[in-house]
């Protein structure tokens, strides 16, 4: 078994090593340019579009790494307007988006104009909202530069931002016409970046089970952690093959792919109050911890799954602990503004055990009253001490 998955990991890092198109499962059919040198791609690409006018939105450390390069690659053939945002997620709010606003109007965008969305998962939603929203909607392509960003969120129609006290509370499903994921810039991540990142593939390896799941043990099996330019594609590549198999059994994102929230409803709510302070992958490890310890208090997760998953989320060494300044009561505060909630009450994502996810009616949420959720919470803190 373990030399089936060493050949079939080989394979998928020699293809990611060749530039290549994968064609999103989701609604819309988006086309992803991924690999090596895929930024290249993006000139001819923007020719085809025929557009009046460029705008290139991103941040300033992106813009400070990469953004000579790539207004380089566009010159012989257009000469973008250039929208530059602070860095991080406490930037992903609704002064910014009204600023992106102002500013693609005052410069002269048209319905005929195209946006590049530049950066990490920050820019590509406040991006994508921009562009969904300013004259109903103009086209928007994404250029990920972080890894969370090209195995993650580019597989993803959701564009938003934090309003209101909770994350991702406006925005809307748009498609962009098209990524280009280049694993060259992920090169100029931080290790925590890197590791927030694995975060991800851990979930969606736990989500799916079987090979998914044994490749992930497999990966992390090694006794440093090393992101080498090969494990670096190897991760990026099985990343993208577990986001693609989740989203072909729901394209529009609105039943079984709610599944990929795992972990997220406790995690967003610790990356909101944590201010930046928590990455969005650290804070869904915690998210993801105490889901399998409350699918074990409801009875519906047995302690040897629980283990299961403990095990793998053991080997991302170095997540930092929830900063003890966020209390369990402002935890369970934020958590009710999840926009996950119904008219119910609080839903979670739970497994029933690795490859398995916990079934309510005809869904994948689970209901879950406070007092259940108060109590693992406080169990999940006290083993933090």
């Amino acid at each position: 078994m373990q030399e089936q998955l060493a050949v079939a990991q080989e394979s998928i890092v020699r293809n990611l090593r060749t530039m290549r198109t994968l064609i999103s499962p989701l609604k819309g059919e988006m086309p992803i340019h991924c690999g090596p040198g895929a930024i290249g791609r993006l000139p001819q690409l923007l020719l085809d579009l025929k557009p009046d006018r460029i705008f290139i939105i991103t941040d300033q450390r992106v813009f400070g790494l990469h953004g000579q390069n790539l207004l380089q690659l566009l010159a012989p053939h257009f000469a973008p307007e250039i929208l530059l945002l602070a860095e991080g997620e406490n930037e992903k709010k609704i002064s910014n988006l009204e600023f992106l606003c102002n500013q693609l109007f005052e410069r002269g965008l048209t319905k005929s104009s195209v946006i590049v969305n530049f950066g990490g998962g920050v820019v590509l939603n406040l991006g994508g909202l921009s562009a969904s929203l300013v004259y109903r909607g103009v086209r928007f392509v994404q250029v990920p530069t972080t890894l969370m960003a090209q195995s993650d969120v580019i597989v993803s129609n959701k564009q938003g931002i934090n309003f209101a006290g909770g994350k991702n509370r406006l925005g809307v499903y748009n498609t962009p016409v098209a990524a280009v994921a280049d694993t060259h810039f992920i090169r100029t991540e931080p290790v925590r970046q890197l590791r927030a990142a694995a975060v991800e593939y851990c979930k969606n390896a736990i989500l799916l089970g079987g090979r998914h799941y044994a490749e992930a043990e497999r990966f992390f099996a090694a006794p440093a952690e090393t992101y080498t330019d090969e494990r670096i594609e190897i991760l990026l590549a099985n990343s993208l093959e577990q986001k693609f198999e989740i989203a072909r059994l729901d394209p529009l994102e609105k039943s079984l792919g709610l599944m990929l929230e795992y972990g997220h409803t406790v995690g967003h709510a610790l990356e909101y109050l944590s201010q930046g302070r928590l990455l969005h992958g650290e804070a869904v490890y915690h998210g993801m911890n105490v889901a399998g310890h409350l699918a074990l208090h409801l009875g519906i997760l047995p302690v040897t799954e629980l283990k299961k998953q403990s095990l793998l989320l053991s080997r991302l060494r170095g997540i930092p602990p929830i900063p003890k300044d966020i209390s369990v009561g402002q935890i369970l505060s934020s958590v009710q503004r999840d926009n996950k909630k119904t008219g119910k009450g609080l839903a979670f994502i739970l497994m029933r055990a690795i490859g398995e996810v916990n079934r309510h009616e005809s869904g994948v949420l689970t209901p879950v009253c406070d007092f259940q959720l108060n109590h693992v919470m406080h169990e999940y803190w006290d083993a933090l001490l």
